[in-house]
């Protein structure tokens, strides 16, 4: 049995950055659906506007947390992926991460090994969200 600091991993085999690299881009792109529905806004009657408002910000939230979800199953899979094949190369029966251990002796943490495993792994992550406005119909009388 091995174990594994799989917060020190994520963040020295630059693994967490690639992740918060994705997830502004992905703000951004969210920041942008956000703006170009806000210019849809000015069409609509004045009554509607704040519920399309509200709708989009619930779409829009939603997209976020997708997207937060996606981005850590890409650095997840990427980690248990190396972990699988380091636990398999040295036949190691169980790799656990360390903070369900109490005391873990230094040679039983394979963290090192993994981080410089993982620290040319280039992730690849969901496609951006990309957003159009939909054209409002005629305002209903």
């Amino acid at each position: 049995m091995k174990f594994v600091n799989v917060e020190m991993v994520l963040v020295d085999s630059g693994l967490l950055k690639q992740e918060q690299d994705h997830l502004k881009a992905v703000n951004e792109s969210l920041h942008k659906g956000q703006q170009l529905a806000e210019k849809n806004y000015t069409s609509l009657p004045a009554n509607k506007v704040d519920a399309a408002r509200k709708a989009d910000r619930n779409v829009l939230t939603q997209q976020w947390k997708g997207q937060q979800q996606a981005a850590r199953n890409v650095v997840m899979a990427a980690l248990k992926s190396a972990t699988d094949a380091y636990r398999n190369d040295n036949k190691i029966g169980m790799i656990l991460p360390t903070q369900v251990a109490m005391s873990v002796s230094p040679e039983l943490d394979i963290s090192a090994d993994l981080t410089q495993k993982l620290k040319t792994t280039k992730l690849e992550f969901p496609k951006l969200p990309d957003f159009a406005v939909k054209a409002s119909g005629p305002a209903a009388k």
